[in-house]
């Protein structure tokens, strides 16, 4: 998958700050529910909350 564009992710917030913010605490988040998961990678888990982010799983406040 390719990662969403910065335009694309400046849909969903009205800062950069914002969606960077917002993508570090779901990433945390999935970390955190995979951590005893030998496989998870976290460059997925950063692709993953994006993805998130992208099809308005997580809202940005």
């Amino acid at each position: 998958m390719i990662p969403p564009s910065t335009r694309d992710l400046m849909t969903v917030a009205d800062s950069k700050y914002m969606v960077v913010v917002a993508v570090a605490k779901r990433a945390r988040y999935l970390s955190e529910q995979k951590k005893n998961d030998e496989n998870y990678r976290l460059s997925t888990v950063v692709t993953t909350a994006l993805d998130d982010i992208m099809r308005g799983k997580v809202k940005i406040y």
